[in-house]
């Protein structure tokens, strides 16, 4: 049977409570709102860096389309111009052929319009598609930015989480280290379950905890040696037996 001084089964409360804030001071740390801001700001920036991909790849689409109209409209304006020459030197021309090259001049000047307004709206897209360019790196740089401050902070909040954690470990270890082995044993242990490690009992059968224990395990408790180290069936846990 295990035994421990009733002090040090007493004192393993006060570890326990430790144990308790160090663990709630981890999931404040791991569940703290900052975290689940950044990672939503992070992932704006990365869908903004692939709005930013497409946007670029479209600038380069309008300056594609862009050279493509600029080099039809100056194919046509330079044959506008040699066939302009032609018509006015009439050089070896009949009366027919001026009528027919005055009806081709003519007929290339409307096709170039067209090509003036085409190279015009291949500007505009070229023009709109850099300003969406531009938009966009001033958003990704802000939120960069944003990204940044929410980290220091975060890193602040960690710190001092860290601090508060590591002030308790040390309370903690000066507490538990000169408990009795077998105590510290079965704490472990009981600890590795997950549910109540330790708890303290009146003589009434209350804990601290709120749950009331069964009477018969009470009467188990009650005539225990003080010194046992007594581990409640139905909780999986040390009861620790209090004062009035």
């Amino acid at each position: 049977m295990a035994q421990a001084p009733a002090s040090d089964q007493r004192q393993l409360l006060e570890v326990a409570e430790l144990d308790s804030q160090i663990a709630r001071l981890e999931r404040d740390n791991k569940k703290h709102p900052l975290r689940q801001e950044l990672v939503g700001m992070m992932n704006g920036a990365a869908a903004k860096g692939r709005e930013l991909q497409a946007a670029e790849e479209r600038v380069a689409q309008a300056q594609q389309e862009l050279t493509a109209a600029e080099a039809k409209s100056a194919a046509l304006q330079q044959d506008i111009e040699t066939k302009e020459g032609q018509l006015n030197s009439g050089e070896g021309l009949t009366s027919r052929d001026l009528v027919a090259l005055q009806a081709e001049i003519a007929g290339l000047r409307e096709i170039l319009a067209r090509a003036s307004d085409t190279e015009f709206e291949a500007l505009a897209f070229l023009e709109e598609s850099e300003e969406n360019v531009s938009t966009l790196r001033g958003e990704i740089s802000r939120l960069k930015d944003e990204i940044l401050a929410r980290r220091a902070e975060l890193e602040d909040v960690v710190e001092g989480i860290t601090a508060q954690q590591e002030k308790l470990k040390a309370e903690r270890e000066r507490l538990f280290t000169p408990l009795a082995e077998d105590l510290k044993t079965v704490y472990e242990r009981a600890r590795a379950t997950g549910g109540y490690a330790v708890l303290g009992m009146r003589p009434n059968g209350q804990t601290g905890a709120g749950i009331t224990l069964s009477p018969v395990e009470v009467a188990q408790i009650k005539s225990a040696p003080e010194d046992e180290i007594y581990l409640s069936e139905d909780y999986d846990c040390i009861i620790v037996r209090l004062p009035n």
